[in-house]
């Protein structure tokens, strides 16, 4: 599945090996035009034009989340005017089965004039050794903006990652107001980190937690990107696959050959799917600079995992 509106989008597909950002290996992976299935499929949550939702789905208890997100279904592929806020790992003691849950908190806004149906997704496993999650509190001044990373400790990989500073409620909005522009796993030197970039529009500072989902290297990790030219101004919904036979745990989308600066891009959907018999992941992001921006999508992939399922949240 592509979709691409606005300005023409062109892409490759590459695999990062053990999450390395550089000498990055050419996978021969073809872009088709097959549709992405945001998994798995109940009801969806109806958000009107103007409307948040802040939540998520819980993994079963005693499972591990390594990453989620929000996108809109059933309405097939475009600019649906959405944009996430935050996103942010929760648990939750679950006192019939005596045991933590955790869950993917997301916050999305949608700007669009039409109402749009939303899933809220957590990836959930059994027996990641060595998970952790690793944060750092940011200070953001009224209309500022941060582009920052939350380090995993040496030896360990990311995940999955994010930053948020609102509290979970499934069923209470957040009553900030925050724009995504970059949200993707990266290296420094021979150290894992999860990078992003947030825009503070409130009309009061805010303190930012940034995080990364970090263990050791599960079996066939990998992350793997596809480079894509937006122009300025431009839109891109598109997807990073793994390889066949590999499950998808995080992804995102950040700028890359630019280096660190507001990019003024903007996180409209990021969530786990499935295309062409392949778990990806799929992101929709518009560049609202001035300047054509390089964008790399990314999915962070491991082989089978027990206890392995992609959640979605119930209306």
């Amino acid at each position: 599945m592509s979709e691409k509106t606005g300005n023409a989008v062109e892409g490759r597909t590459q695999v990062v090996h053990g999450g390395s950002r550089t000498g990055r290996v050419a996978a021969a992976l073809a872009s088709g035009a097959a549709a992405v299935a945001l998994l798995p499929a109940p009801a969806a949550q109806a958000m009107t034009p103007g409307g948040i939702i802040n939540g998520g789905r819980m993994c079963a208890a005693g499972r591990q989340v390594t990453g989620g997100g929000a996108a809109v279904v059933g309405e097939g592929s475009a600019d649906f005017g959405t944009r996430i806020e935050g996103s942010e790992v929760r648990a939750h003691f679950d006192h019939t089965a005596n045991a933590v849950a955790r869950l993917w908190a997301t916050t999305i806004r949608n700007t669009d004039g039409a109402a749009h149906q939303i899933g809220l997704y957590s990836v959930c496993a059994d027996g990641l050794t060595g998970y952790q999650i690793v944060s750092k509190d940011v200070t953001v001044a009224a209309g500022a903006f941060v582009r920052d990373v939350a380090a995993c400790p040496a030896g360990a990989v990311a995940l999955g990652g994010g930053a948020s500073d609102t509290p979970y409620s499934s069923n209470q909005p957040a009553s900030t107001d925050r724009i995504v522009q970059e949200s993707a796993p990266g290296t420094a030197g021979s150290q894992s980190l999860w990078l992003t970039a947030l825009r503070n529009n409130d009309t009061v500072a805010h303190t930012i937690r940034l995080f990364a989902v970090c263990a050791d290297a599960p079996a066939g990790y990998q992350v793997v990107h596809k480079d894509v030219a937006v122009a300025a101004g431009g839109f891109v919904r598109d997807t990073a696959p793994c390889p066949a036979g590999s499950v998808v745990l995080g992804g995102g989308a950040a700028v890359v050959g630019s280096g660190s600066a507001d990019f003024r891009t903007r996180v409209q959907e990021s969530a786990p799917g499935a295309a062409d018999g392949r778990s990806v992941w799929l992101t929709a992001l518009r560049n609202g600079g001035t300047a054509a921006r390089t964008v790399s999508l990314y999915a962070v992939c491991a082989g089978p995992l027990a206890g392995y399922e992609v959640v979605r949240s119930d209306a």
